[in-house]
């Protein structure tokens, strides 16, 4: 169950991100020991670094002190969500514009096949791959998962 503080959290973390060009992938407010856990995932296009995720905390926890809007103990963790979680939404696939894609997509009915390719651009309904066979638009309503490709 989500915190009802959680919007609050939110209108207050927003502007600090967007003065550090990042983006809110994923917010959580949950009771963790005894105190109130604030997880904040970001991303930028680029990717997100450790220093930078440091910086936001500070500055996130600075704004939670001088708002007092949680006034029990609290801890707060700014992280990204890693290279290998799932492309979801439309923002989601418009900041990896220019990357090795895996997509895993419907064909028919029942039958997916797994495809791979560079994101050429994003749609209003459909993301552009170029694949080894040419650029294929595939729309999103057919996009079973979609990650990005890990090269290592």
């Amino acid at each position: 169950m989500d915190d009802p503080r959680q919007p609050a959290i939110r209108a207050l973390v927003e502007p600090i991100l967007a003065e550090q060009k990042a983006e809110l992938v994923e917010l959580t407010c949950r009771p963790q020991s005894g105190q109130v856990h604030v997880r904040l995932l970001i991303d930028k296009v680029g990717g997100v670094t450790i220093q930078r995720c440091a910086t936001i905390n500070r500055q996130v926890n600075q704004a939670l002190e001088a708002a007092n809007l949680i006034e029990e103990g609290y801890t707060v963790e700014v992280s990204s969500p890693g290279l290998d979680r799932p492309l979801v939404t439309k923002r989601d696939f418009e900041r990896t514009v220019g990357e090795e894609l895996t997509l895993d997509i419907r064909v028919e009915e029942n039958r997916f096949k797994e495809l791979q390719g560079m994101l050429l651009a994003v749609q209003p309904d459909a993301v552009v791959l170029k694949t080894l066979s040419g650029n294929l638009t595939v729309s999103f309503a057919h996009i079973r998962t979609a990650k990005k490709a890990l090269r290592w």
